[in-house]
């Protein structure tokens, strides 16, 4: 139940800062090419690219994405995600970070969520920290409480915990005594007298899991958006297609979703079975998991072009309305049972609008009258 109600906690603090986003969305800037910011950002600042830097003190959201990324400055909530993640700046408020390697030594006001493989904490956190990985190394201060789920837990001398520390029983921990001694413990797995009851209860997902998830799902598919927005007009000619559009161009966009992913696995085995095509299988089957890929996204940049234009009444703005839809979705995705028909409706969807892309035929060029004399 204490899962459920953690999970719960994470998700209102998502939609809490969707919900902040009108009155932040007042300046919004993007990195761009540039892949740094710096100076004072009075509103949102999106950065994503490679190697992202940030140095600037933003007055709002910061969404910062990418492979080897330095997320210093300030902002008011920060939400940093990719493969290197060093974290030196100040959260005025609450933070959420996730990377498969994450150093934490910068400052967070009030709440802060971690996930990745290692997490190195050498900073503080005003009130609680939830952090989980195969490896966790806490030597900074922390205000609240600190909750654990990882393989290896280190916990220094120096480390100072305001609360009370919370882990996993199967856990290898080296804490002080004094932090041992009022640390509550807890079972990753069900408990149960009998063996069959315990192997037919399944394992529920962690919190951390669960949060590591959607943070790396929200990052990827931010990546994929802001690279087609950087290298092909994909999202003006969507956005010519689509918006304002009656319901049925939608339906019959995701009828040809369906049918595409019924239709064509089937089409490339048989051409594989026959030996008449087997190349063009191939192909078939590499644009079909292409499109398998990217597909959310497209869903996302419909919700987020809603949610901007319409509830926030916004002029038209691609890089904010990716990131909003792309982050909303990320987090319906984590909600059991919604997940699978928003899964299902990305899917159709995505691969329709992909197959009419790849439909369209250019317009033929006008006939010339032939010239008199």
């Amino acid at each position: 139940m204490k899962t459920y109600r953690s999970w719960a906690c994470l998700l209102l603090a998502l939609l809490l800062a969707l919900s902040l986003a009108p009155a932040a969305f007042a300046d919004v800037v993007f990195a761009g090419e540039e892949q740094s910011l710096s100076g004072e950002i009075d509103g949102t600042a999106f950065l994503a690219g490679a190697s992202p830097v940030n140095s600037a003190d933003v007055k709002g959201i910061l969404f910062e994405a990418g492979n080897t990324v330095s997320a210093g400055g300030s902002g008011e909530y920060a939400f940093v995600a990719g493969n290197v993640v060093t974290v030196s700046g100040t959260i005025l408020r609450d933070g959420f970070v996730g990377g498969k390697s994450i150093s934490f030594t910068g400052d967070c006001a009030r709440d802060l969520l971690a996930a990745g493989e290692t997490l190195d904490f050498r900073g503080t956190v005003g009130r609680d920290l939830t952090a989980g990985g195969r490896s966790v190394v806490i030597s900074g201060q922390v205000g609240g409480n600190v909750y654990l789920s990882a393989e290896q837990i280190t916990i220094a001398d120096d480390a100072e915990i305001g609360g009370i520390l919370r882990y996993n029983s199967n856990a290898v921990i080296s804490a002080p005594d004094e932090i041992l001694s009022r640390a509550e413990v807890y079972a990753e797995t069900h408990e149960d007298n009998g063996e069959a009851a315990a192997q037919a209860q399944p394992k529920s997902p962690s919190i951390l899991s669960i949060a590591r998830s959607c943070l790396f799902r929200f990052a990827g598919l931010l990546l994929i958006a802001y690279f087609l927005l950087w290298v092909t007009p994909l999202w003006e000619k969507l956005d010519a297609d689509y918006t304002g559009k009656s319901f049925g161009n939608y339906a019959k966009t995701a009828g040809i979703g369906f049918a595409v992913l019924a239709g064509l696995p089937l089409a490339s085995i048989i051409l594989m079975i026959t030996g008449v095509g087997l190349r063009a299988a191939f192909a078939l089957l590499l644009v079909y998991i292409a499109a398998l890929l990217v597909a959310p996204v497209f869903l996302g940049f419909f919700l987020g072009a809603l949610l901007w234009r319409t509830a926030f009444k916004k002029a038209r703005n691609y890089w904010a309305e990716l990131a909003i839809g792309l982050l909303v979705w990320a987090v319906l995705a984590a909600v059991p049972y919604v997940s699978a028909v928003l899964k299902l409706v990305s899917l159709v969807l995505g691969l329709g609008v992909f197959t009419r892309l790849l439909g369209k035929k250019k317009a033929a060029a006008p006939v010339l009258p032939e010239s008199v004399g």
